[in-house]
């Protein structure tokens, strides 16, 4: 398995409500890509929709070449691991106890763990940066704490794509600075696959390979930081007015948001075939 991602043709809704409509995406092996967009607009759902939680309208995910509806619930925590916004609390659970569950997608009928099962959850809390705190109770944890478990949670479980639903909610900057750097370090010492959808664009800038804007229940932009992050975007996915500017220290745009548009929303993704509209003059 090489951790590849193929969404084709992906619509989803809620009765008569759609909530996306013909998303295309491919997430390459070893890519790490930001799902970015306003709240509501379908980036958890796409998540969801990607592991399998959700069943679609139409069209198909694949996995390295394998459609995922062919998939049993274990074949696909083989090949992929959720880190959702919350974990569910249980009373007296310590750490190691949760990390040691990681690995029940490789576990036999006797519920052995198949080789190379030892020292997993181990290696998994010394790679997170969890191992000294392996015995504490989770209830006693700080949000960053928890956070960096349920990381360590994801990578016991040895699947080559992470899927993250924002991983720094609830974080503050430090925190959230601290995570998504040990994302990146992960992706690159155990060439993982990473699709996550982040709240905060210049995290996304910042820390992904490709951002993938979402708006209208379509995908409005797909591609490097540097080529999506501009001002036309903030305006037309985000619905606020910014600067852009280009941040050498970190090899990223930045954003410098002024003031939200009036009465923006976040519109549906433009039809190419339409003609440009006249350009709007700045008060």
């Amino acid at each position: 398995m090489t951790g590849m991602i193929a969404v084709s043709g992906l619509e989803f809704g809620y009765g008569d409500r759609t909530v996306l409509d013909g998303i295309d995406l491919t997430v390459g092996h070893g890519e790490l890509v930001a799902l970015v967009g306003v709240n509501g607009c379908g980036k958890s759902t796409l998540l969801r929709l990607i592991a399998g939680l959700l069943t679609p309208r139409r069209g198909a995910v694949r996995l390295d070449g394998t459609d995922l509806a062919s998939l049993s619930r274990r074949e696909v925590a083989r090949r992929l691991a959720v880190l959702h916004q919350a974990l569910a609390p249980v009373p007296g659970l310590t750490v190691r106890q949760l990390v040691r569950q990681g690995g029940y997608p490789h576990r036999g009928p006797l519920g052995m763990l198949g080789a190379p099962g030892d020292g997993v959850a181990e290696e998994a809390m010394e790679l997170t940066g969890v191992a000294h705190m392996a015995d504490r109770v989770l209830d006693t944890l700080s949000g960053g704490e928890r956070q960096r478990v349920r990381l360590a949670l994801a990578v016991a479980q040895r699947s080559p794509i992470l899927l993250l639903d924002e991983p720094t909610a609830h974080l503050d900057v430090r925190h959230q600075l601290e995570v998504l750097a040990l994302v990146r370090r992960l992706r690159d010492s155990r060439d993982l696959t990473v699709l996550a959808v982040l709240h905060e664009l210049d995290h996304a800038a910042r820390f992904a390979d490709r951002i993938v804007a979402l708006a209208g229940g379509r995908v409005a932009a797909d591609g490097p930081p540097r080529e999506v992050v501009t001002e036309e975007l903030l305006a037309a996915v985000f619905g606020v007015r910014g600067r852009v500017v280009y941040d050498e220290r970190n090899d990223a745009p930045h954003c410098f948001l002024d003031h939200p548009l009036d009465g923006a929303r976040a519109p549906a993704v433009p039809d190419p075939a339409a003609p440009d509209p006249e350009p709007a003059v700045a008060p």
